[in-house]
């Protein structure tokens, strides 16, 4: 009998694309440490799993590069789609003997379970719109159950099933396209139950008044002119596209939370807080898979394809769940394998520095922020840092002869400084200089000072809106780091 099931992965990440041809399987390869390297991840081409028309599987070898892009006919570069497989897993016993590993129709055929009698189900959705308005009639869902035997390419779309009619967000008969799945067919060489997701293109939907409250607006600015052929299909009389941003939702009346709805994954007309109420075709949610009275269940999240593949990112997925289930692995690791995670965290600490326009930022940061650092002048001879509670000055202010002189400055400055700290034997010397360099300089997490400044990660907002940190794991690491350092000595 099979006595537990279980799904590989249990959170898999799909990525849009418009390219038909499916990205293939790679991974992270070691870091570029040489004299002359960059200092940063390195990419490798790893064999793909491919399923034909019929949903046979083969492998197809790697060929030693990896191609995110293809250009059509035209000269427009489509990204390739990332298409994630779910396969099944679990613990049996057969004759008194127990086992693990895959689920293969083999074993399902020894076990007197017919492939048949399987069951997928795939439940979706994209609650954007819904975060915002609270309305039942905003909710877009799409639920799939397909049997184990089932081999043909599922399509998948959300529909409105909540609320009434009127305030429905799609209409009865109208829907949105976000993707497909099917089922592989088990085969002698590749014999393992597995589901495959496709990622849908990365389209946007709107009302379908659209095109005449952009022409009938006082300011339309760059929506001017915008249209979406074909996709004009959304509801005018929903909450969405009659919704306006940083105002009470209610009855009852919620005051926005910023955590929740942060601003800028939404379209509005310019000067105003009017929603232009456009949805894309993103979603999330949940893979289950039934055999024998018993149900794996995996997650999905479907988002944009990675415009950086091999610049990870300061704090991962990964290490946000690693903080809620595992903050205390870190008490009980020794020296040496602290040293390989901080070097690590520097190394993704350089490359997130390297993968955004820190001057951008730091402009932005000065037209929006409510609640500035202070911002001492500085003059043109002056060497020393400026002092930790300060930004950086615009170029407008008395700002060093490197503001004055680099297109860049503050990008080229964190460039510099982040990848000397990927050589743990710099950062020591840094340390027997300045033995609070790590508490004076890295905000600690849920810092009650939410004003941004030059600490680490600067520039950079969570989720919150307030200034980004790392995850508290993340810095008991480090702070465990140091006392290690100190107690052998080294600083």
């Amino acid at each position: 009998m099979i006595e537990e099931i279980w799904l590989c992965p249990p959170l898999a990440v799909a990525r849009l694309g418009s390219s038909p041809t499916i990205c293939d399987n790679f991974e992270w390869g070691p870091t570029d440490r040489g004299p002359g390297g960059t200092g940063k991840t390195t990419l490798r081409a790893l064999d793909s799993l491919e399923l034909d028309a019929n949903a046979n599987p083969s492998v197809k070898p790697a060929t030693g590069e990896v191609v995110f892009k293809d250009r059509d006919n035209n000269g427009t570069w489509h990204f390739r789609p990332v298409c994630p497989y779910f396969e099944l897993h679990g613990r049996w016993t057969i004759d008194g003997q127990s086992d693990s590993g895959p689920i293969t129709k083999g074993l399902l055929a020894a076990l007197g379970i017919d492939l048949s009698t399987v069951t997928w189900r795939v439940r979706l959705a994209n609650l954007k719109a819904y975060q915002f308005t609270l309305s039942e009639g905003d909710k877009l869902e799409c639920f799939e159950e397909i049997r184990g035997d089932t081999h043909s390419r599922v399509p998948l779309a959300l529909g409105a099933p909540h609320g009434p009619e009127e305030q429905r967000l799609l209409r009865e008969g109208a829907s949105i396209p976000i993707g497909a799945v099917q089922v592989a067919r088990p085969i002698d060489e590749l014999p393992e139950l597995r589901l495959r997701f496709y990622a849908p293109e990365g389209l946007v939907y709107g009302p379908s008044n659209l095109l005449q409250r952009i022409q009938e607006h006082p300011t339309p600015g760059e929506w001017t002119g915008f249209d979406l052929p074909g996709r004009l299909i959304l509801n005018p009389g929903a909450r969405w596209p009659n919704y306006r941003f940083q105002e009470p939702i209610g009855p009852p009346f919620i005051p926005q939370d910023g955590r929740k709805t942060p601003s800028g994954i939404h379209a509005q007309f310019p000067q105003s807080n009017i929603s232009l109420g456009l949805v894309d075709d993103v979603s999330d949610g949940i893979i289950e898979c039934t055999v024998s009275g018993l149900t794996a269940v995996s997650r999905i999240a479907v988002g944009p394809p990675d415009f950086a593949p091999d610049r990870r990112h300061l704090t991962s997925i990964q290490d946000g769940l690693a903080d809620r289930v595992d903050r205390a692995g870190v008490r009980n690791v020794d020296l040496a394998e602290l040293d390989d995670l901080v070097r690590d965290l520097f190394e993704r600490a350089l490359e997130t520095s390297d993968a955004m326009n820190k001057d951008a930022e730091l402009d932005r940061l000065h037209r929006t922020d409510q609640q500035p650092s202070d911002r001492l002048p500085r003059s043109t001879g002056e060497r020393d840092e400026l002092p930790i509670n300060t930004i950086w000055p615009t170029r407008d202010e008395n700002a060093p002869t490197a503001h004055r002189a680099d297109a860049l400055p503050v990008s080229s400055l964190g460039q510099r400084k982040h990848r000397r700290y990927t050589a743990l034997e710099y950062l020591r010397d840094r340390l027997r200089e300045d033995p609070q360099l790590i508490s004076a300089w890295i905000r600690t997490p849920l810092d009650e000072n939410q004003r941004f400044d030059r600490r680490m990660p600067p520039l950079m907002r969570g989720s919150h809106g307030g200034p980004m940190n790392i995850t508290r794991r993340q810095y008991e690491m480090l702070q465990r780091w140091v006392e290690g350092l100190r107690q052998q000595g080294v600083v």
